[in-house]
């Protein structure tokens, strides 16, 4: 009850904090006394500060053998540390009234940490204690074990994830990005609290370490705070190694059969990392085409004219080592061949043609406008500010990027299709039952 107190109560109060948040976006580079950087939006309107952390080094970095290792570590950081069992441990992030979690993605391994400013130096020792001496004991580490081997078999039972599992083989080959964060049912069956701990020393250390905050803190108080904290961690941790990845050109259709009325298809081709000088011309272009919910022109032509499906929609997929543009819809098996084949003939025409100047603003406009949201509270100011930080963006990013959106042309636009787009290059897989593809060939 404490907890979703506390949630209520701080909804009510980021509700207030919108527009202050939204608007200042102030952003400070601090140093703590241990050299730890940190950068802040600093804001006093309500009493609650946020902080956004990650670790360079995620699922991709798991050791042959013990893949899911990252993942599992994440379920177990509210689990016990030091002195405090699980139970103890849970009870105090409850009566600190703290929402704290971490995940494991590709490429990071990431925290967060919302509490209000009374009890800051409070929280910055509990996460200190969970960083640092974390407990893995028996019990929740089988816990949270059965949980990620249910996920494992969710995923390959689940018709849309088994095929996003299947496309990424396709697409990467043996790549570690193109394994599941989980790992195998027998990698994560055979990790002990010793692989945990190994994780924890080489992952969880200060030369991989970035931080964001925001909230009702000011710089001096902030850097006291993430030495708290972070200073604790070890200085240096094993080397983040992983690979460029290559993405197929070649192009393929592969069906995953499964006993199911409506196919889910899904499609990529080769795209661009978010480095890339050209990022921004491909996102516009990628809004025209698919990102751009009902007024995309996928949306249009294969939902709104002919009903083939109830929703289609294409992404940017922008990991360290790798690019691709990727999309999904679902139809009727028997409209399978049919739906595909207008997706070739719109790919064809954006390549061919490229979008109109309409089409172009209404993409821009977007663009420029949703952006605000990502800092209309404390929480997700804090990962915005994290995001710009492990992606090497610049500290300017924030006022710099209105002017990287506005400086591209249709011509760039245009160019970028032209050079990206290719309808032969796309990777399919289908799972279902589809009716008349001919060559598609079969994957488990």
């Amino acid at each position: 009850m404490m907890m979703k107190s506390f949630r209520a109560a701080a909804f009510i109060l980021v509700v207030i904090l919108l527009p202050r948040l939204a608007a200042a976006a102030d952003i400070q580079k601090v140093v703590s006394p241990a050299g730890i950087e940190v950068w802040l939006i600093e804001d006093h309107t309500v009493p609650v500060v946020s902080l956004a952390f990650g670790f360079k080094g995620g699922t991709a970095t798991d050791p042959k053998g013990k893949e899911g290792v990252a993942e599992l570590a994440s379920g177990l950081f509210d689990e016990g540390a030091g002195e405090l069992d699980s139970e103890s441990f849970q009870q105090r992030i409850a009566d600190l009234g703290l929402d704290y979690g971490f995940n494991a993605s590709a490429d990071s391994f990431n925290g967060s940490l919302r509490t209000l400013t009374a009890n800051k130096e409070q929280a910055a020792d509990l996460l200190a204690l969970a960083l640092t001496r974390p407990r893995f004991d028996a019990e929740p580490v089988e816990r949270m074990r059965r949980h990620f081997l249910i996920a494992i078999e969710g995923e390959q039972r689940d018709p849309s994830a088994a095929a996003y599992r299947a496309l990424e083989r396709k697409l990467l080959g043996v790549h570690p990005y193109a394994r599941s964060n989980y790992g195998t049912k027998e990698t994560m069956s055979a990790l002990t609290a010793a692989d945990l701990q190994q994780f924890t020393k080489d992952r969880l250390t200060r030369d991989h370490l970035y931080v964001a905050a925001a909230g009702d803190i000011n710089a001096t108080d902030l850097g006291k705070l993430v030495d708290r904290a972070f200073a604790g961690l070890p200085a240096k941790g094993a080397a983040v190694e992983v690979p460029e990845a290559s993405v197929t050109k070649s192009g393929s259709l592969a069906v995953l059969t499964r006993n199911i009325p409506q196919a889910t298809v899904l499609f990529a081709q080769p795209g661009v990392k978010r480095d890339d000088k050209d990022f921004f011309a491909v996102y516009l272009m990628n809004y025209v085409l698919g990102g751009g919910g009902f007024s995309s022109r996928l949306m249009t032509e294969l939902r709104e004219k002919r009903g083939l499906t109830y929703g289609i929609d294409t992404d940017l997929v922008t990991l360290d080592h790798v690019g691709f543009l990727s999309g999904s819809f679902e139809t009727p098996n028997a409209k399978v061949k049919e739906t595909l084949e207008l997706l070739r003939a719109e790919w064809r025409r954006m390549a061919e043609s490229g979008p109109d100047a309409a089409e172009i603003e209404a993409a821009r406009t977007y663009l420029l406008g949703y952006y605000p949201r990502n800092l209309t509270t404390t929480s997700k100011a804090a990962d915005t500010l994290l995001g710009i930080q492990m992606n090497d963006l610049g500290i300017d990013y924030i006022e710099r990027r209105r002017k990287e959106i506005d400086a591209v042309t249709i011509d760039d636009v245009k160019r970028v299709a032209r050079d990206l787009l290719d309808d032969k290059a796309l990777t399919i897989i289908v799972a279902g039952k589809p009716e008349g593809l001919h060559g598609a060939v079969p994957v488990q």
